[in-house]
């Protein structure tokens, strides 16, 4: 009913596309003559596509007249491509037969992703094993380069809007997902990293964003309870191609990025890609601003069918301040009577960030029926700043102490996985067995020294009246009992190693993961000069079935378990650790589809997720941590992205998150919202795309984001809930593509996440951004 009511819809808008005659038409089937259901078939440099239906059929209507390049394309099939030339009123039938490819459903995610599309059809993170998003038991988020690129997104906070269930925590990279927040423990390509927490990472080089719903820990070990983060980087194709873009915005904010790919040899052994961005913004913000950017090459080399292996390097620096949110008047519920550009920083201060990360990944095909794969990724983060602050205490309602922070930072993280997985058949049961071991350590250490207080010569912020420049640093006191050395102190490390063995078994309409892992934890850190340490170990089970209600629909349900010891810097004395580990469980169903011939997917989920042992601030002490009993999130969440037609593409979401403290030490709290966890938000991008007529090359994108008010740490301040609206419009003409988005149209005055009177983050008023890109 719903495919019929939209064909009406265009049917009655666009009637010239009754009277077009020429049509390609076929089937597509595999090397045994199966159908094959939602293979991409269509016309290169051209939008006219069509998706093959559950007969293996498709049909592409209003071809022009002349001679086509003519593919089909499929994850897991070879990529076939035929010449065909259509005259005049003429219909053409072209059948495909698709061979299995080894190169394209990689264990290890090595390979380019050729298709355009907000809809993602796979994953490879979710489950090591290449499947297909339908097929898996689990709820699986997914924000491709193309929704990336049409919403002009930079940082990861731009994101995650269109991921059900998740919101910022605060402006840093720090997040909730289902209610917990996710402070660090993302991924890239599967692999632990160390990103720096006070600046999101940059989004231009990833091909895709995923969010693997639910505790992970059963294949990444340590991993948060509402969520897993994993960003996949833009792989080498072996095809020629290149684009770059330039832009200009709001707040002296100028753009430019560019991505190149193809062979570097005639036999298409070697390939390449290069993706590299900077940016200049002075922000919305007093005293802010700054500038970043990144390269990333990568290069594949392609032995063989058999062999393949992949290398990629990233380097990312940002150069800013860190901002620690706006100052209010204490005990004001009113966060509108400073403006939403106050900050205390001074025109001094700095955050100097870098992030190198290097990536070897390789996959051996053994035999027809066992492959291994193998996946190392060396990360290293160091951080500079000195920053104003305030002490989290007032000296009148409209006057807050301060203090002075000067710090080096350094933290790396190293890991390493291998796996073999076994392709086979007992009868009609098929299997995918998959036994591995993987290991990673993370350090951390730090210089620092601080002054507080007017008595270390820190002037104090006065609401009504701000300084900026006043003071030197170099006149400041610093006590030396709040100095912290290299080693002494402030050194901590962890490491932790798993085995996991995970067994994927289809049976006519059912599909079943199981899946155990034993987790051995040690953390070791400098208490008074000494190394203290501490081992942690944990089993962790999962399980999942899927089963397909019909050829588009499939039913799942899910159990798995969680394991997350305490981030190793907070589990240190000085901050009130060492603490027990969290520990969770999750319940999930729910239902996947796939509409439109497969353009279209869908899902809605129902879960409940119980995690023990949460770290939270200590409300009497701004430097101390309190570990909390109990806390529960049962949600329901629905998420759709993909194709209604081809001119329309739609991202679109919602979600009901009840996640609450089941218990606490202190009773007051105790059924109370989880902090910056929103009962309700939601959110839609949709894109129109004209493909006939005079507006032919025009584009026009609109969307809207919800999210519901918030409890802070404080239990007497909540941030009210708030409705932005976005708008683009695109132009394309040949190779190039002039685009121009306006965020938050109405200007509303928001607030993203907060901790406290003294500390809560506005978000972007209305701003625009004017971009042009060419392809070559």
């Amino acid at each position: 009913m719903i495919a019929k009511r939209y064909f009406t819809i265009i049917t009655f808008l666009f009637p010239t596309l009754l009277f077009a005659q020429q049509t390609i038409q076929g089937k597509v089937v595999d090397q045994n003559g199966n159908k094959l259901l939602s293979v991409s078939v269509g016309i290169l440099n051209s939008k006219l596509s069509a998706t093959t239906n559950e007969n293996g059929e498709y049909r592409i209507n209003n071809v022009p007249k002349g001679e086509h390049q003519l593919v089909a394309y499929f994850v897991g099939y070879k990529k076939q491509t035929l010449t065909v030339t259509i005259q005049k009123d003429q219909n053409i039938q072209q059948n495909f037969t698709l061979e299995e490819n080894t190169r394209e459903l990689q264990q290890v995610e090595i390979i380019g992703v050729e298709n355009e599309s907000y809809n993602n059809a796979y994953t490879f993170s979710a489950t090591r094993t290449g499947t297909m998003i339908k097929d898996a038991p689990l709820s699986i988020s997914t924000v491709t380069k193309e929704l990336i690129l049409d919403q002009q997104a930079y940082y990861l906070g731009d994101v995650v809007r269109n991921v059900s269930g998740v919101n910022q925590y605060t402006i840093y990279n720090d997040f909730t997902v289902r209610g917990y927040r996710n402070q660090d423990g993302q991924l890239v390509n599967g692999l632990k990293t160390a990103f720096n927490f006070w600046t999101q990472p940059i989004i231009g080089l990833y091909e895709r964003v995923e969010v693997i719903k639910g505790p992970a820990s059963a294949l990444f070990a340590n991993t948060n309870p509402g969520g897993t983060i994993n960003f996949v980087t833009k792989k080498p194709l072996t095809v020629q191609q290149g684009s770059a873009t330039v832009s200009a915005g709001s707040f002296n904010t100028y753009k430019a990025n560019v991505d190149v790919t193809g062979p570097l040899t005639k036999n298409e052994k070697v390939l390449y890609r290069l993706n590299a961005g900077y940016q200049t913004t002075d922000g919305f913000r007093d005293n802010m601003g700054g500038e970043s950017f990144y390269i990333a090459p990568s290069v594949s080399y392609i032995q063989n069918e058999n062999t393949r292996f992949n290398v990629d390097v990233v380097y990312m620096q940002n150069n800013t301040k860190l901002d620690r949110g706006k100052p209010n008047y204490e005990g004001s519920t009113d966060l509108n009577q400073t403006p939403i550009t106050l900050s205390t920083s001074q025109p001094g201060d700095y955050l100097k960030l870098n992030n190198l990360y290097t990536t070897f990944s390789w996959n051996q095909k053994i035999t027809d029926w066992l492959s291994f794969n193998s996946s190392y990724m060396m990360f290293r983060s160091t951080g500079e700043l000195a920053e104003h602050r305030t002490n989290g205490k007032y000296i009148t309602p409209s006057v807050l102490e301060m203090r002075y922070v000067e710090r080096d930072e350094y933290e790396n993280a190293d890991n390493i996985t291998n796996y073999f997985v076994s392709k086979f058949n007992t009868g009609k049961v098929g299997h995918t067995v998959m036994v591995g071991f993987d290991y990673s350590s993370k350090t951390y250490d730090k210089n620092e020294r601080q002054a507080r207080g007017e008595a270390d010569g820190v002037p104090d912020f006065d609401l009504d009246n701000p300084q900026y420049g006043n003071s030197n640093p170099n006149d400041y006191y610093y006590d030396p009992n709040r100095s912290i050395q290299m080693g002494a102190g402030s050194y901590t490390q962890n490491h932790t190693m798993g085995f996991y063995i995970q067994e994927q078994l289809d049976y006519k309409k059912w599909h079943l993961l199981m899946g155990v892992r034993q987790e051995y934890y040690k953390d070791v850190r400098i208490e008074n000069g000494e190394k203290v340490s501490k081992d942690q170990n944990a089993l962790l089970p999962r399980f999942g079935l899927t089963y397909e209600l019909t050829n588009t629909i499939n039913l799942y349900g899910t159990y798995t378990e969680g394991f997350q010891p305490q981030d190793y810097k907070m589990n240190a004395s000085q901050n009130g650790g060492p603490f027990d580990p969290r520990k969770s469980n999750m319940w999930e169903t729910g239902a996947k589809g796939e509409f439109f011939d497969g353009k279209l997917s869908a899902t809605a989920s129902v879960y409940m997720i119980t995690v023990n042992n949460i770290l939270v601030q200590d409300p009497n002490d701004v430097d101390k941590l309190i570990q909390r009993g109990e806390e529960q999130s049962k949600g329901f969440e629905l998420e759709l992205n993909g194709q209604i037609t081809p001119a329309l593409s739609i991202s679109t979401n919602y979600a009901f998150n009840n996640a609450t403290i089941t218990a606490s030490d202190n009773p007051e709290e105790v059924g109370r919202q989880k902090e910056n966890a929103p009962k309700h938000q939601a959110g839609f991008w949709t894109k129109y795309d004209f493909q006939r007529g005079t507006l032919r090359g025009l584009g026009i994108g609109f969307g809207g984001q919800y999210v519901g008010d918030r409890f802070t740490n404080n239990p007497e301040l909540v941030l009210p809930d708030y409705m932005l609206w976005d708008m683009a419009v695109y132009y394309n003409i040949g190779a190039f593509r002039v685009s121009a988005n306006i965020k938050n149209l109405t200007n509303e005055t928001y607030y993203v996440g907060g901790y406290n009177y003294d500390r809560v983050f506005p978000g972007m008023p209305r701003n625009f951004t004017l971009g042009l890109t060419v392809k070559f």
